[in-house]
């Protein structure tokens, strides 16, 4: 034999996986054709069924810790159901011995609800325990509002409901977006669709206030103003993730741009208030602080921070890519 059986017992491993070499593969060709115990264990190697049966008792050790934890939890969830049934007769007793109809009883029911929905929901749920718990969240303490401004005879649901539905939205919408199956297309531009749903939050916000509001001069206030603030994350969103620069640069634009938006923003909350005397940067001097200089003053420090955290972020790009060549 050309070879030693230890260098092609150490080989049988990758060749059957068939991720050795071509030279090595044709070496245990050779040699098991000539060597009796080299080619038993070549056999025993390719021999699946020791392997599967591990894995098939590996998944049934699984589903069977999760049937437990699954009847653990379905018997919390029950223990705790129970204990909400019980201030829910209470109430319902009162409210009908009291009034003798049902009213408030409802809202204590969603209240009860609420709570549900952050305590049991989780136990119940197998999968995305936040997600459901959040959905049921959302949809309780949406009947919870409801029953309150029936009972109390308000119009204001839904100026309620639409900022704490829209709050909820740009707080957890990364994570649903991160866990919710999607497309491959859409996987691609997850930043972008999270970006659109808290856009179309903070829209709703203002349109819900102003058709509460009826202010005569709401939208030609709000959505001047709103439309204004909403450039800067979105340059932001798409500097950080399209711009194909390196992470440091991309941080010297961002500072740049933060400290001329900082500057002009008081500007365009004047425009839309219809207050606007000359731009604030002409009036500035730091050498007098007083109401007619402050927004000036305070202008050019955003320019001026801005720029400076944008010269450092450079500097240190420049620096990192002169190193790594």
């Amino acid at each position: 034999m050309k070879y030693n059986c230890e260098i092609v017992q150490d080989l049988l491993p990758l060749f059957v996986d068939d991720i050795c070499s071509k030279q090595s593969g044709e070496i245990v060709t050779a040699h098991v054709q000539e060597c009796p115990r080299c080619k038993e264990q070549l056999t025993a190697l390719r021999d699946k069924s020791v392997t599967q049966k591990l894995s098939n008792e590996r998944d049934e050790v699984l589903k069977t810790h999760m049937k437990k934890e699954k009847k653990r939890s379905t018997m919390i969830a029950m223990i705790m159901s129970a204990c909400f049934t019980v201030p829910i007769i209470v109430c319902l007793i009162c409210n009908l011995a009291v009034g003798h109809a049902l009213d408030w009883f409802f809202i204590v029911l969603t209240s009860l609800l609420v709570l549900a929905s952050v305590t049991i929901v989780p136990f119940l749920a197998s999968d995305n325990k936040l997600i459901w718990s959040l959905g049921a969240f959302t949809v309780s303490s949406l009947a919870l509002l409801g029953t309150i401004c029936i009972y109390t005879g308000g119009n204001w649901f839904y100026v309620a409901a639409i900022p704490m539905t829209a709050g909820l939205l740009i707080i957890f919408m990364p994570y649903i977006i991160r866990h919710v199956p999607m497309p491959v297309v859409l996987k691609k531009h997850k930043s972008l669709i999270v970006m659109l749903i808290d856009t179309a939050a903070v829209y709703s916000i203002i349109a819900a206030a102003g058709f509460y509001t009826r202010y005569p001069r709401y939208w030609d206030v709000s959505m001047p103003i709103t439309s204004f603030c909403m450039i800067l994350p979105w340059i932001i969103l798409l500097i950080a993730r399209y711009l194909p620069i390196k992470r440091m640069f991309k941080g010297a634009v961002i500072s740049l741009i933060c400290g001329v938006f900082g500057a002009f923003i008081n500007d365009v909350v004047s425009i839309a208030l219809n207050e606007f005397d000359g731009l604030n940067l002409l009036k500035a001097d730091f050498r007098n602080w007083n109401l007619y200089t402050n927004n000036g003053n305070v202008a050019w420090l955003f320019i001026i921070t801005g720029t400076a955290l944008a010269l450092i972020f450079a500097a240190v790009g420049i620096v990192s890519s002169a190193k790594k060549k």
